[in-house]
């Protein structure tokens, strides 16, 4: 019965690929592929995905796949294997964001563009950090400071590049 199971998601994994074409197609497939990992706790056919639309030079189509996937299970790591080929997945520290996969599923609902607005969607709404001028400056000095540059001439060149 697991052989069924392994074809189906090979089925589902090469629907997805296949369609890539279409960014809409490939989401309700992507959408079908997350689920079959959450499922089996497996991540050997996302990863199959994306190394085949690497393969394919899809490199937009890969890394709107890692967002997704990172947004749906914040912790999984993509990486690459000791034959520095074969793309891994490691669900070790994953936890599921069901929110996320939710947004999944209503941005596929909603016919999304895996290749525009669906990874949008499904990260969610986040907030934009307050610029902190204090730690910015800090990490300035220390470029400085590493690099040798004076405080005259550092100071020499932000007023001239504020004034540009």
């Amino acid at each position: 019965m697991a052989t069924a199971i392994v074809n189906d998601i090979k089925s589902i994994e090469n629907k997805f690929v296949t369609a890539m074409g279409s960014g809409i197609a490939a989401s309700g497939h992507l959408r079908d592929l997350v689920a079959s990992v959450l499922t089996s706790e497996d991540g050997r056919p996302l990863a199959s995905a994306i190394a085949r639309l690497m393969t394919k030079g899809d490199k937009q189509g890969a890394n709107a796949v890692r967002s997704i996937l990172g947004a749906i299970m914040p912790g999984a790591k993509v990486g690459k294997a000791k034959d520095k080929k074969t793309i891994v997945i490691s669900l070790k520290d994953a936890v599921f964001d069901d929110a996320a996969m939710q947004r999944l599923s209503d941005g596929v609902k909603r016919k999304l563009s895996l290749r525009s607005t669906l990874v949008k969607e499904v990260k969610g709404k986040t907030d934009k950090v307050d610029y902190d001028l204090k730690k910015a400056a800090a990490n300035d000095v220390k470029s400085f400071k590493k690099n040798k540059v004076s405080l005259a001439a550092a100071l020499a060149a932000i007023t001239a590049a504020y004034a540009a």
